[in-house]
């Protein structure tokens, strides 16, 4: 229930590319101990002021009163420096947003292939939030959005111990980007975590709605999620840079878990078992459960709480440590908080409240049929030819993947039949021309070999 989200709010820490066996370094305890700091009677206060929450999302049990689908827009924020943007690729961006969408529509619709390893045991809990994520398609000043955007910051990473961890990722006068709004959008920051001045092994962490009200929460501009920059999306090819048993997406499916309120399914108490000094996740349907799984383990797994427990530990539970590819269900109950949230009576309901940020807006149609780019592939030198020549084009500038200008010149509408441009030098990759006419862009891809 809602009175033990003082708990955990993070995938595990990882250490040499291994699951670590602790949870000492998971980047909740930054957070609450950030609150803490901030306002020593902090939990006493938060679980007082969030009964009322726990009634209107009923984690009692109760079946979802709805099967309409609710769909949220979220945005990316690539923050990082330009060596830990070399390691992520950026030619990998578009690919890892899309495919990170598709794991959260998945996972939060039944809809993930591997829902066939649940065990036979735990099938009738396999739940359904019905939550669908879409990219944003409008940003804050009304304009067209990939849903993503990338800022290459000077900082190498961002603290996380400190009063509060990680908030520099999220204001650009701290070098980072700053949320778009959180009664809109649900943010996601990718970056690259520091603990004392050195990169840490923490892969995710989340400030949840409930975590920016009351005495000692954090503002509301830093709601949302925190990834690590080689912990998020799907694998798509073995060239990637992954975490090593991180690539399938399910960092951040366990990550909006804790948006939704959800916390680990072990109660984050320390090993100890319910009835005996320990907490529960508030779910009926979840087994109890001592501590964190890690690893791939093999069914059934019983631990000091669960011996009792025909069914064993449902380690399989998007709100486990297991590895990505053997974490694979949210149970009813799960599903039911989680809709709740965005139910009228829930924190998020206003993010549903904005279906026009994902769709794209109308832009004026530019006729592409009077311009060519040759070569392309090109090594260097590229010549565009307009035939005719345009009446209203205004300037010419080549982007990079992280939309940054790395050529331009100004048309003027002066009527200019050819134009030779020269991208030598450049790092190899893929570029885009952009022709800004009077009356909208065109935007052409080019590779550079």
């Amino acid at each position: 229930m809602k009175k033990f989200l003082l708990m955990a709010l993070c995938v595990p820490a990882l250490s040499n590319l291994s699951w670590a066996q602790t949870a000492d370094k998971c980047g909740y305890n930054f957070i609450h101990a950030a609150a803490i700091k901030r306002n020593p009677n902090f939990d006493a206060e938060h679980a007082t002021m969030t009964q009322e929450a726990i009634k209107n999302a009923s984690l009692t049990g109760a079946k979802l009163t709805t099967t309409t689908t609710l769909t949220v827009p979220v945005v990316f924020h690539i923050v990082l420096d330009s060596d830990y943007l070399k390691l992520m690729d950026p030619a990998t961006i578009s690919d890892r947003v899309n495919s990170q969408i598709a794991v959260l529509n998945e996972d939060y619709n039944k809809g993930n292939a591997d829902s066939t390893k649940i065990p036979t045991v735990f099938k009738t809990r396999y739940g359904n939030p019905a939550i669908r994520f879409g990219l944003a398609k409008v940003d804050p000043h009304g304009n067209p959005t990939p849903g993503w955007e990338v800022i290459v910051t000077t900082k190498n990473g961002f603290e996380l111990n400190n009063d509060d961890p990680g908030a520099n990722a999220k204001h650009v006068d701290s070098g980072g980007a700053d949320a778009w709004d959180v009664t809109k959008y649900i943010n996601v920051w990718i970056t690259n975590f520091l603990v004392n001045g050195s990169p840490s092994t923490t892969i995710g962490l989340t400030i949840m709605p409930s975590y920016t009200v009351g005495a000692g929460a954090y503002p509301k501009d830093e709601m949302g999620v925190m990834l690590r920059y080689d912990a998020w999306g799907r694998r798509s090819s073995s060239t990637e840079n992954f975490f090593a048993n991180i690539d399938q997406g399910r960092t951040l499916t366990h990550e909006m878990g804790h948006y939704f309120e959800m916390i680990h399914i072990w109660g984050d108490d320390g090993g100890q078992c319910p009835g005996s000094g320990g907490t529960d996740d508030g779910m009926a349907d979840t087994p109890p459960q001592a501590d964190a799984t890690y690893g791939c383990p093999t069914f059934p797994v019983t631990d000091a709480c669960s011996k009792s427990v025909d069914t064993g530990i449902m380690f399989m539970n998007y709100m486990d440590y297991t590895n990505d590819a053997c974490m694979y269900m949210f149970t009813n109950d799960q599903a039911n908080a989680m809709h709740g949230e965005l139910l009228p009576t829930g924190e998020s309901y206003s993010l549903t409240q904005h279906p026009e940020l994902l769709a794209v807006p109308d832009v004026p149609a530019i006729s592409t049929s009077n311009l060519s780019i040759y070569p392309n592939p090109t090594t260097g030198k590229i010549n565009l030819t307009f035939a005719p020549a345009p009446k209203d084009l205004e300037a010419i500038s080549v982007v990079n993947i992280l939309g940054q200008k790395v050529w331009e010149k100004s048309i003027n509408q002066q009527q200019i039949s050819i134009i030779n441009i020269d991208l030598s030098g450049m790092t190899k990759g893929i570029y885009f021309v952009e022709c800004q006419y009077s009356k909208g862009k065109e935007v052409r891809k080019i590779l550079l070999q």
